[in-house]
């Protein structure tokens, strides 16, 4: 479930964001802030993993706020009436930019792609069990010549009988291996295999988009749809 903080020094934002959350049934609770002091003991007596963030504030900016966290275990969007921050705002891994007045079109498809991101595996936090290990790159071979992708730079795979086909960087690899053998070693937290034959990355998400019998459109930033099944949205519940 959904525990959102919202953090804006004006009341009226505070109370659209609220409003545009009140009807959505896997909020479990909303928390308000009206300042950065008043955050940092939000975020550290009720454990949001959804904070809305604005980055004005008197005092303590959104930015500063975050120098002021020992670590970071929400999701965190901001949300401010300057577009200029938005460069600033991804470098330190902002999951979105919400700009004011929020669209609410625009704040749905941003909570269809965090209920997305809440719906990969746990991580394993059992301090005594060991963390598996996942790479950090794939070696791949195009016209006789090898060379390492990032795995940060996968935007989707897609099985094709013996092969998969792994498109990065707006350039499709294909490698000789299964997309079973694939999703074994890909991250469970940051990829999530939406049907038989395609796995995505979901930071690579630009929206979601409701389907027929209950199945959705995953729309990816380089303009591929991809279709989340049913039976592969029941693995995640």
């Amino acid at each position: 479930m959904i525990r959102a903080l919202i953090v804006d020094d004006e009341p009226p934002a505070r109370r659209k964001i609220r409003r545009l959350l009140s009807h959505d049934a896997e909020v479990e609770s909303v928390a308000e802030a009206g300042g950065g002091a008043e955050a940092l003991r939000a975020i550290g007596e009720g454990n949001p993993n959804l904070v809305f963030l604005d980055v004005e504030m008197p005092q303590l900016s959104g930015f500063d706020l975050l120098t002021h966290l020992p670590k970071r275990d929400f999701v965190l969007i901001f949300i401010t009436a300057h577009a200029g921050f938005a460069l600033k705002a991804f470098e330190v891994e902002a999951f979105d930019y919400l700009t004011k007045p929020v669209d609410p079109l625009r704040f749905e498809r941003v909570i269809a792609r965090v209920k997305l991101h809440f719906a990969a595996p746990e991580r394993i936090e059992a301090a005594a069990a060991p963390q598996p290990r996942y790479p950090r790159r794939l070696l791949v071979e195009d016209n006789g010549r090898s060379q390492f992708i990032s795995i940060e730079a996968l935007e989707w795979l897609e099985s094709a009988r013996n092969y998969v086909c792994i498109r990065a960087g707006g350039v499709t690899h294909i490698i000789r291996s299964t997309l079973e053998e694939m999703e074994r070693e890909l991250d469970p937290d940051r990829f999530l295999r939406v049907n038989r034959s395609q796995i995505v990355n979901l930071d690579r998400i630009a929206e979601m988009r409701p389907w027929l019998h209950g199945e959705q459109i995953v729309v990816m930033r380089d303009g591929k749809e991809l279709r989340w099944s049913r039976r592969y949205r029941k693995r995640q519940e």
